[in-house]
């Protein structure tokens, strides 16, 4: 493959992973699954593992801009939606997109410096770990800024109260959240990602 069918073949990729990041935004259950029948008020959001499989194949640099396009998305949905805890976060542009284009470019960077030229053997296991990393990165992110919002800067912009209530619904809920990720990402980023990589090395996306 040529250099520039290579090039066109990736700004296609690109696109459809920012269309099925946007489509996954807009619909209910496509990039949320809600567990709240296990644990109340609980949910999986599957978006991330989109992110770092996108940013496994396409590299760290597009990782991050599909990190971008997810963030946005969060921001301009927490300013337009109905007020509540989670869409107060997101209203903060540095809690949407930090965390975000942080898993986009790390997992890409992690990937493609330390797995992408492993035997896919020892890849599926990596990927658990890429996958349960994802979501790490993403709440680990959103809480701490979240709480330096709250310890350091002026977060009334944003409409969160600033109460120990607030705080505490926060890092609980947001917390249980994470380790839920967690599990799902170990589970889903190699059942999805071995398959879509092989593609993507079989049709030269990635040399």
């Amino acid at each position: 493959m040529n250099a520039q069918s290579q090039k066109s073949r990736r700004l296609v990729l690109t696109a459809l992973f920012i269309a099925i990041i946007l489509v996954q935004s807009l619909v209910p259950w496509l990039g949320t699954l809600p567990i709240g029948a296990f644990f109340l008020g609980a949910s999986v959001t599957i978006i991330t593992f989109t992110v770092a499989i996108g940013a496994m194949i396409l590299g760290p640099g597009t990782g991050a801009l599909l990190g971008a396009v997810w963030a946005a998305y969060s921001c301009w949905h927490a300013w337009t939606s109905a007020a509540s805890i989670g869409a107060l976060m997101f209203r903060n542009p540095i809690t949407a997109f930090v965390p975000r284009m942080a898993v986009g470019f790390l997992i890409g960077w992690l990937y493609w410096t330390y797995v992408k030229n492993r035997p896919w053997k020892q890849q599926k296991w990596y990927l658990c770990g890429l996958g349960a990393l994802s979501a790490f990165i993403n709440t680990a992110l959103v809480l701490i800024i979240t709480w330096v919002s709250f310890k350091v800067m002026n977060t009334s912009f944003t409409g969160i109260p600033r109460t120990g209530l607030a705080t505490w619904l926060i890092t609980t809920i947001a917390g249980t959240n994470g380790l839920f990720e967690m599990i799902a990402g170990a589970i889903i980023v190699p059942l999805i990602g071995i398959p879509v990589l092989k593609s993507a090395k079989r049709n030269g996306l990635m040399e």
